[in-house]
């Protein structure tokens, strides 16, 4: 505590944090599980600031909110950066959240250590627990996706399209299921076949040139 989770984008750092308070409440549905964005909870802050000489009740819900959870989720945790009275707010939480022994997740497009214009003192908070890398999918992961995908649109599409898309986009999985449909949209305005051929054609736009002709192991 905390699970930190990082890595680059489009690799479903914000599926795995919300499936993780799925889980969680699925298995203590009287669980207090609470999921923000970075972004949101500045924004939340700057309002706070606003109303701070005249509405001093609201910042006391507005910590009260985030002190009396069970689960805190705060994704893209990156996004603080040099915004040092969000800051201030999110290691006292954290230290108040700590102390009751709830859990905290946090994700970033980066390690701790790597994070620029964030105090020292919540790099160390963010560093004491278990800080997990998420990579960019293997082939394997990556047929394994692109067949759920295609048996979500229900489509039953030839293996040898799926390993053409497997092989041309590897660096996450934002774009690998996007490229699958796009392949099934074109297929329906053209009313054509999905075939290798054809999925090479829609995406040649898309494919790195130095991906074009690439040719593995997997792919033959």
């Amino acid at each position: 505590n905390p699970l930190f989770i990082y890595g680059g984008v489009g690799l479903g750092k914000t599926h795995l944090i919300q499936s993780i308070g799925n889980f969680v409440l699925k298995n203590n549905p009287s669980a207090k599980v609470l999921y923000t964005t970075s972004e949101s909870f500045t924004n939340e802050v700057i309002d706070l600031l606003r109303k701070k000489k005249t509405n001093q009740e609201e910042i006391i819900e507005f910590r009260k909110k985030y002190r009396s959870v069970d689960v805190l989720l705060i994704d893209d945790i990156q996004f603080i950066s040099g915004r040092d009275r969000t800051q201030e707010e999110i290691f006292n939480i954290f230290n108040d959240l700590f102390m009751k022994h709830k859990q905290i997740v946090l994700t970033s497009d980066k390690k701790p250590k790597d994070m620029e214009g964030i105090a020292e003192r919540l790099i160390s908070r963010f560093e004491q627990g278990l800080t997990v890398d998420i990579q960019n999918p293997d082939y394997e992961t990556r047929m394994a996706i692109l067949k759920k995908k295609a048996e979500t649109s229900g489509y039953n599409i030839d293996e040898g399209v799926l390993q053409y898309i497997a092989n041309h986009f590897v660096s996450n999985v934002r774009e690998l299921e996007g490229s699958l449909t796009r392949v099934i949209t074109f297929s329906k305005i053209s009313h054509s076949p999905i075939t290798v051929d054809f999925a090479a054609g829609v995406l040649q736009e898309l494919v790195a040139p130095n991906q074009e002709n690439a040719i593995t192991c997997e792919y033959i």
